[in-house]
């Protein structure tokens, strides 16, 4: 598994989480304030009553799982092992705007069976079949990156 986006380098997840995460205490907020009818408050107190637990549960576990997937991260850094993977195939698509290349990698681990993985290669570069890139590979578990090239700024080939 190559490392995911981080939640906050998805904008549009971020606002939809900001807004999930805030909705039950406003709800409750406007219900208590009095910014609503007399009529329509104790729904909106229930409403906010029940939203507000949800949010802090939504909150709770996106930290817990941010947490989680650091510490893998680092443990990757920390145990992993370089070796390298050889490219078996090589397409040329589209991401977003922008060309990409989709390539198609054996890897081999010394003790472990060699396994295929694909990866988007950003930019103009054009990767051929045969080409072989660093890999960072965890020895036990199925976590695995491909090493970022430092010519680049930590931005992965």
């Amino acid at each position: 598994m190559n490392r995911p986006a981080g939640f906050f380098e998805q904008p549009f997840w971020t606002a939809l989480g900001l807004l999930v995460v805030c909705a039950g205490p406003v709800i409750l907020l406007a219900g208590v304030s009095g910014y609503i009818p007399d009529e329509d408050r104790f729904g909106l107190v229930v409403t906010g009553l029940v939203w507000t637990p949800f949010t802090v549960v939504v909150l709770v576990l996106a930290v817990v799982g941010t947490v989680r997937d650091r510490r893998v991260w680092r443990e990757l850094d920390t145990a992993g092992v370089r070796v390298m993977g050889e490219v078996t195939s090589a397409r040329r698509v589209w991401c977003g705007e922008d060309r990409c290349t989709r390539v198609r990698m054996l890897v081999t681990v010394p003790g472990r069976p060699p396994f295929a993985t694909s990866h988007l290669v950003h930019g103009e570069e054009i990767v051929e079949a045969g080409t072989r890139f660093p890999v960072d590979v965890h020895p036990t578990r199925d976590l695995f990156r491909l090493v970022p090239e430092p010519s680049t700024g930590g931005a992965s080939r």
